[in-house]
């Protein structure tokens, strides 16, 4: 049987390995090989910290991570980004997917309105 200590770690591994995994509490104690009352302190003491969430089902789940919105940035910095003229959602432009046609305009689809958005006379100041 493994520590508190280890099977906590290897259930947040576990999370983190396969995002979006529902576990039911004895699924849990199965999957981990655990008996009740150390899964259970584990489980308990992930949900305390916020790593897991309990569901009204009483299957647990893990919180999305904080990092999201700060990675997305960060993509948004260093990649050159356009407008859609029709509904003016950003998009993010694969610069050497579009240099590989720099012949003829290069196109994409705005991924909000499905709008097909050319880029030829932006990307050709990048």
């Amino acid at each position: 049987m493994p520590s508190l200590d280890t099977l906590t770690d290897r259930i947040r591994a576990e999370f983190g390995d396969l995002p979006g995994l529902k576990v039911t509490f004895a699924q849990a104690c199965r999957l981990w090989q655990a008996d009740e009352a150390k899964c259970l302190a584990a489980l308990e003491a992930l949900v305390d910290e916020g790593f897991l969430r309990r569901s009204a089902s009483g299957a647990f789940i893990a919180l999305p991570k904080p990092q999201g919105r700060a990675m997305k940035a960060a993509l948004l910095e260093s990649s050159p980004t356009v407008r859609c003229p029709r509904c003016h959602h950003l998009n993010v432009v694969n610069v050497e997917r579009r240099r590989a046609s720099a012949t003829r305009p290069a196109p994409f689809r705005c991924v909000a309105c499905w709008r097909i958005v050319s880029v030829a006379t932006k990307l050709a100041k990048i």
